[in-house]
């Protein structure tokens, strides 16, 4: 999990994560973001994300709140590689936590084998995040 707090408003902040097809644009951490079903950031809305290192993974979100959190999943056999991202408006800053976590056993298996590449990823995230929030604010 990854925690800062940024200069730029929870609005900006939103408009740079909700949009996911252009994460490759602030984050190395993405290659492409495709949506698969048309739909905007909305719960069953379905992306194909692919990652340097990675093999592309088809993710859905579960959760959306809008203008405060989105939770997407990877259903892999054995278990989901689970994503979540929020914001929180904080006496003009904004907070935001970005964490990833497996479930069940094989998911729990590859988060093992790949937790050192997933901890550096998502501390990627965040800080490529915060760097585009606060050039863009």
């Amino acid at each position: 999990m990854e925690r800062f707090v940024t200069s730029a408003g929870a609005d900006l902040v939103w408009r740079v994560l909700a949009d996911v097809e252009h994460w490759r644009d602030w984050t190395p951490t993405v290659t492409e973001i495709m949506p698969l079903n048309g739909a905007a950031l909305q719960v069953g809305a379905r992306y194909r994300v692919v990652q340097p290192k990675l093999r592309p993974a088809i993710y859905e979100v579960i959760d959306y709140i809008p203008n405060r959190r989105f939770t997407w999943m990877q259903k892999i056999a054995g278990g989901s590689m689970i994503a979540d991202h929020q914001i929180v408006p904080a006496d003009g800053a904004t907070e935001v936590e970005l964490s990833f976590e497996t479930r069940g056993l094989v998911a729990n298996i590859l988060g093992s084998i790949f937790s050192r590449m997933i901890t550096d990823y998502v501390a990627t995230e965040a800080r490529s995040l915060k760097q585009r929030c606060e050039k863009l604010a």
